[in-house]
């Protein structure tokens, strides 16, 4: 599990996550890796990021594999692909539409009919020609036969945050309640009732974002989040599902994709040159 967040503002979008990988094994037991990349640069010379939580791989390649080979094609690197370069006239919507693409490329080279789990992708960033970022979802799951459709999860003129995979920690703290509490009450109540409590529970959240909050702010934010959430995970009875490095990037229209914290299982000293 993991947990990856956004904060929007004004000024750029955030993105932050945990590092943490865990694997369920044939006993029941689980096995925790701190050190897997949820966070990626979509595109070397463009504001265009992404972010994942869900299931680590498709086939034999990491998610971070398959969206760095994804990187090549954008960029033009990739001979085969060369009709997927990113032109002055891309946008985030269809950047999203090709990430679907490739994803199922990789899962129907399995064999496989179907996703062996959740998969979620994020990728944020700016359409070229605009001065505010998006933000646009892909969930991979049940059958792999199509391509999904993405879904805007922000557009340019609205802002906030929001937490995937295990975003309880967050929901408690700025809204007072998770989302499980709101299911079990309108579960066990009449329906006619619905409107009532949903706006009792509304009205105790918490906005934590200001349209005009500092962009160095929002990043913090994020970060924060994260770091609260692990911190929620690891005192929980279990194994700790959210952990290891915090990685945060930030996407700003004149900065561009920024990495703000990044884990290398290198050394930078050592290893001269491009970092991918």
């Amino acid at each position: 599990m993991t947990v990856a967040v956004w904060v929007k503002v004004y000024d750029g979008i955030a993105l932050a996550t945990d590092s943490a990988g865990t694997i369920q094994l044939n006993n029941g037991s689980h096995q925790v890796y701190n050190n897997s990349d949820k966070i990626f640069h979509l595109h070397r010379n463009l504001p265009i990021g992404a972010m994942t939580w869900g299931l680590g791989q498709i086939g034999p390649a990491s998610i971070s594999t398959v969206s760095k080979s994804l990187r090549l094609r954008f960029m033009g690197r990739d001979p085969n692909h060369l009709d997927w370069e990113l032109d002055d006239t891309y946008t985030i919507e269809h950047v999203a539409t090709r990430v679907a693409e490739m994803f199922c490329e990789h899962q129907g080279q399995t064999g496989a009919t179907t996703w062996p789990g959740q998969l979620g992708y994020i990728i944020a960033g700016y359409s070229a020609g605009s001065d505010q970022p998006e933000v646009w979802k892909l969930e991979f799951q049940g059958a792999c036969t199509a391509p999904p459709t993405p879904t805007q999860e922000q557009s340019t003129n609205q802002h906030g945050y929001r937490a995937y995979a295990q975003p309880f920690a967050v929901e408690r703290l700025f809204q007072g309640y998770d989302q499980r509490l709101k299911s079990a009450l309108l579960q066990g109540i009449d329906p006619s009732n619905h409107p009532d409590v949903i706006s009792l529970l509304e009205g105790h959240h918490e906005a934590p974002v200001s349209v005009a909050m500092p962009f160095p702010d929002a990043i913090a934010l994020a970060k924060f989040m994260v770091e609260t959430t692990s911190g929620y995970s690891h005192f929980l009875l279990g194994p700790d599902t959210v952990g290891g490095p915090v990685e945060v990037a930030g996407i700003s229209l004149h900065e561009g994709f920024k990495w703000i914290a990044r884990k290398h299982y290198f050394s930078t000293d050592l290893n001269k040159g491009e970092i991918r």
